[in-house]
């Protein structure tokens, strides 16, 4: 078994969804499993997943897994990655992980996690994703422009120091100029043009998130307000919950988002949208004022507790919490209180998994 720790970002993994009865046609109808202690609920768990993988991850068949975003894990399940990692009757799995090296310290339960793993004489390897070097920059921008390598130069150079390498503050850096008219193709010319001296006096940030939040002010009001209760929720957010929380048919919540899936800042999925990267998240979450966001949670929660079907609740309780537990230093009613405590300690609720909500 090998773990590859990568630094830097790649592929969303989507938010946890609920229960997977579709497994049920996998490994057939499962007896109801008595009662434990949590500890040994715990373990009981991680022998039924590591029992679960062994079923794809054999000889003829090996199983690879990617887990995006490390530290972000909670800590039981970064107690189960090691559980998997370590145990020696895991085998022919490879679990490949990817984190950023800089929004981790030494002290960091991630850090402690592979250590441990380290230590066990798991074999393990890391990679380190640097950024882009400037040649690595100029080519992709003379290829975008249909130009000479040293015609486009000037404004690489612009990009490289303007995005620190960044690949995706790149592409959206240079997709801004477009949007904005300051990178323009000239018909009279068959040719791109720009002018260096404009595009620095617009006086372009150098942290994506913030280019971002401009690019989403420029939707409309009620896009952007569809797109904070989307970050709010998670990187990938169910239809049926969007329509839940707004009130709104599934036809008038793609109509609302249809500019911002036209400009690629989120994909509609099978059932769902999902945000083009976690930085867009991070950006439409920042279009909350900090003072509001802890409202902003609660509305959201007690529009899922009153609008989701009694026999729905369980599947649904993850997110019902979580909106619940981050908007509940403002609920003074002791009933609502009691009401929300309730859930918490629901069976499901009992192993909740943290939204990937962006920590500003």
């Amino acid at each position: 078994m090998a773990v590859c720790a990568v630094g830097g970002g790649g592929p969303e993994w989507p938010a946890y969804r609920g229960p997977c009865p579709e497994v049920e046609f996998i490994i057939g109808k499962q007896p109801p499993v008595p009662d434990l202690p949590p500890q040994d609920t715990q373990r009981r768990f991680q022998m039924v997943f590591r029992r679960f993988l062994g079923e794809f991850a054999r000889p003829e068949h090996p199983l690879a897994l990617f887990l995006d975003d490390l530290q972000w894990l909670d800590a039981a399940t970064l107690e189960l990655m090691e559980h998997l990692i370590t145990d020696p009757d895991m085998r022919h799995l490879m679990l490949v992980g990817a984190y950023r090296d800089n929004e981790v310290s030494p002290a960091h339960p991630l850090m402690r996690t592979l250590g441990a793993i380290r230590k066990s004489g798991a074999r393990m390897q890391d990679i380190l994703l640097a950024p882009l070097r400037l040649e690595d920059v100029g080519q992709p921008v003379a290829d975008a422009l249909h130009c000479a390598r040293d015609a486009a130069q000037p404004l690489a150079l612009l990009v490289h120091e303007k995005t620190g390498g960044n690949p995706f503050f790149s592409i959206q850096f240079v997709t801004a100029l477009a949007e904005e008219g300051l990178l323009a193709f000239d018909p009279d010319a068959a040719a791109w043009t720009w002018d260096l001296d404009k595009i620095r006096a617009k006086g372009y940030t150098e942290n994506v998130v913030d280019l971002m939040v401009g690019k989403l002010k420029r939707l409309p009001d009620a896009t952007q307000n569809v797109l904070r209760q989307l970050a709010s929720l998670g990187n990938v957010v169910q239809i049926a919950t969007l329509t839940l929380i707004h009130g709104q048919s599934e036809e008038e919540i793609h109509k609302t988002l249809r500019e911002a899936a036209r400009t690629g800042l989120i994909h509609r999925l099978e059932g769902a949208y999902a945000f083009l990267h976690d930085r867009v998240q991070e950006a439409a979450y920042a279009l909350i004022p900090e003072g509001e966001r802890a409202a902003a949670h609660l509305r959201i929660g007690r529009a899922l507790a009153s609008r989701t079907a009694p026999d729905e609740i369980e599947e649904k309780i993850f997110e019902i919490v979580n909106q619940f537990d981050r908007g509940a230093a403002l609920i003074d009613s002791r009933e609502e209180r009691e009401r929300v405590a309730e859930l918490n300690l629901m069976p499901a609720s009992e192993q909740k998994l943290p939204q990937r909500t962006p920590r500003l």
